[in-house]
């Protein structure tokens, strides 16, 4: 049985180009984005939003 990767490192990983690391790292946030977009009143157009910053976050992180 493979073991979850630990958030830190999916995020080391993302930073560095790794495409499938950062869409775990999206399904892993997706029920804070959902949530956070479904305030809003425009949930599509705030969920991309959010999937956006997330990747200039991740980029941003220190790890």
């Amino acid at each position: 049985m493979k073991r979850k990767p630990k958030f830190h490192e999916l995020v080391a990983r993302a930073k560095s180009g790794d495409e499938k690391a950062f869409i775990q790292l999206v399904y892993r946030l997706n029920p804070a984005v959902k949530k956070y977009s479904r305030r809003s009143g425009h949930h599509v157009e705030c969920y991309s939003d959010l999937v956006i910053w997330l990747m200039s976050a991740i980029h941003q992180y220190p790890a």
